[in-house]
This record gives structure tokens, sequence and C-alpha cells, in this order.
């Protein structure tokens, strides 16, 4: 892909020279963390569910919550890579991309992977502050590399899927208010027809049967699972094989719809 690395690049520099929103975006997963791990701590009203099946055995709710808020700032992150692509139809750029060289799906590519390396940081900075904030999250069971692992793999596939379905969207429009309005509508059903912040057990049964088929959902039980058990048992490891494995063949096959799209839509 002719022209992948520049670009991706560019859109780095843009990151990082924009102080209000590079420093907005490290600073936004405290900020997930602590409402959404105090303002919705259930245990509050339920002492009882810290340890609980309810909580699928985690020591308290920021543990519990803390795979569904990686996951879901990774959604909402990604989900604004196909603005910058209307921006640079906008604003002038995209003309310059395509009466050069590169191939047009290198384009589109280069924001996908750029708001991927972007989420990163961000993961970082919640995994600490969860740690650090009082009655936070707790590796009762230890955390190993592989446990990492699972987690960095889980959030990156989702990235990919978002950032590619929302880049598709993208190619379509030069209307930044079209895009704002798609992100606004779909981002909370997402969020929570899924079990990143509650449990299966505490749902509607007809809500939890359409959550099980959520990517969102695959993401934050995998995590979920490494932090809350540790060192997992082999039907453990085979449960989260399934949620990765389901995500990673959502991710490639959105990848190549994107690449596809690309080439074929992306004019002017």
């Amino acid at each position: 892909m002719s022209g992948l690395w520049p670009l991706t690049v560019r859109e780095l520099k843009k990151w990082i020279r924009n102080p209000t929103f590079f420093f907005t975006g490290l600073i936004q997963p405290i900020f997930w963390i602590a409402l959404f791990g105090s303002a919705f701590d259930i245990t509050k009203f339920f002492p009882s569910a810290s340890g609980s099946p309810l909580l699928s055995g985690a020591p308290n709710y920021i543990t519990y919550i803390v795979g569904g808020v990686l996951t879901t700032m990774g959604l909402f992150t990604a989900m604004f890579a196909g603005t910058q692509i209307i921006f640079d139809r906008r604003l002038g750029p995209m003309g310059r991309f395509l009466s050069s060289p590169i191939r047009r799906s290198s384009i589109v590519f280069s924001k996908i992977i750029s708001s991927v390396i972007r989420i990163m940081p961000q993961v970082v900075i919640l995994v600490i502050a969860a740690y650090l904030i009082p009655n936070g999250l707790k590796f009762v069971h230890g955390f190993t590399v592989l446990d990492v692992l699972v987690l960095a793999t889980a959030i990156i596939l989702v990235a990919f899927i978002f950032s590619s379905i929302f880049s598709v969207i993208a190619t379509r429009m030069t209307n930044m208010q079209s895009i704002f309005g798609i992100v606004n509508l779909v981002n909370l059903p997402l969020m929570f027809v899924s079990f990143a912040m509650f449990s299966k057990e505490m749902m509607a049964n007809w809500l939890a049967d359409i959550a099980q088929y959520n990517p969102v959902s695959w993401s934050a039980e995998s995590i979920r699972m490494v932090i809350i058990n540790g060192n997992l048992t082999a039907s453990q490891w085979m449960q989260v094989g399934r949620w990765l494995g389901a995500l990673a063949a959502l991710a490639a096959g959105l990848l190549l719809l994107t690449a596809y799209l690309a080439e074929k839509e992306i004019r002017d």
C-alpha cells in the first residue's frame, strides 16, 4: 500500500500538535473510570454483589467494568476515524492525495491505524487510574504478560472493527453533521446493549440475548475474564479464544470490505 506509512505519520502528527485534542484524549480515560466506576457502582445498592456471580466473581464494581470501559473507550475513539476523511475532503488535502501516486485505500487505512495507535496510551492511563483510585481495580489472582496480550488484542480488534465501519460510511459522505448524527445514534445502544457495564444476570432476557452477539460484549468479556480470574483454566482459555476469534474474523472481513470500497468510492 504505497503511501500508507507517511499518511499515518501525518495523522499522528496532527494529533500530537493539537494540544487540546492531545491532552483531552489522554485525560479522558480518567473521567471514564471515575464516572462509570463510581456513579454506577451497583454494590452501593447491592453490597452482596461483590465477589458474587452477579459480577462474575469480581471483588468490586470497578474491577468488573474495567474491561467494558476500555472497550467502550476504544469504540468511541474508533468511531471518529471516519470524520478525518470528511475533513480532508472538505478542506482540500483529499484532492492532493488523489492526484499523487498512492492507493486510495491507503488514505482510509492511515485514518484507521492512527486511531488504533491513539487508543493505546489511553488504555495505559485508564488502567493506572483504575488501579490508583479508592476501591479501584484489583488483580486478586495476578496479571501476566499473556493477560496483557489478551487485553491489548481485544481493544485493538474492536478499534479496527468500528473504525472500519465508520470509515466506510465516511467514504460516501461529504456532510460532517451526517456522520456525527450516525455516531450519536449508535454509540449508546452499542454500549448498553452489551455486557460492558452490566452482567447478563442484571439485564432483561431479550436484551441479554441481543447483547451476546455484540462485538463490544466479546471484547469486554475477554478482558474481564483475564482480569478477574488471573490464571485461566483450559475451558476459560477456550472461551476467550472464541471471543477473540470472532472479533478477529469480523475485523478481517471489515478491513477487506473497507479496502475494496475505498478504492471504488473515493473519487474527490
